[in-house]
C-alpha cells in the first residue's frame, strides 16, 4: 500500500515550476506540511537534489538549491499546518521580510540549519 504522501509527488514537483515562474504570489497545494515534506525530500533524493529541511518543526520548511531546470537551482520555502501548505520561492518580496523573523524564532527555538 502506498504512503498518503506518495500522491502529492506530481503535485509539489509541478508546483516546482510553478514558483519557478511566479514572482509575486505564493503556490498552494490542500495538503498537510508533514506530506509535502516528505514529498519533497523524496524528490529531493530522487529528481530534484537540494536540501529538505525544517526551520520550525511542523510549521515551516525550507528546500535548498532544488534543481527546477538542469543547472538552474533555487530555495522554496513551505509554510502549512493539517490541511494546506503553501509554497514560496526565496526570493519573493514579501519573503524578505518573513524570511528575518521565521530565522530570528528558529535560532530562539535551536533549529536554524545555515
Amino acid at each position: 500500500m502506498a504512503e498518503l504522501w506518495e500522491k502529492w509527488l506530481p503535485v509539489v514537483d509541478a508546483l516546482i515550476l510553478q514558483s519557478y515562474y511566479r514572482q509575486l504570489s505564493w503556490v498552494s497545494i490542500n495538503a498537510p506540511i508533514d506530506e509535502v515534506y516528505k514529498a519533497a525530500e523524496h524528490l529531493a533524493e530522487t529528481k530534484r537534489g537540494g536540501r529538505v529541511y525544517w526551520v520550525i518543526p511542523g510549521l515551516i520548511a525550507r528546500w535548498d538549491n532544488l534543481e527546477v531546470f538542469p543547472g538552474v537551482t533555487q530555495t522554496n520555502w513551505f509554510l502549512g499546518r493539517k490541511k494546506n501548505t503553501a509554497m514560496a520561492r526565496r526570493g519573493w518580496w514579501a519573503m524578505y521580510l518573513l524570511e528575518i523573523h521565521v530565522k530570528r524564532i528558529a535560532r530562539t527555538l535551536g533549529t536554524l540549519k545555515d
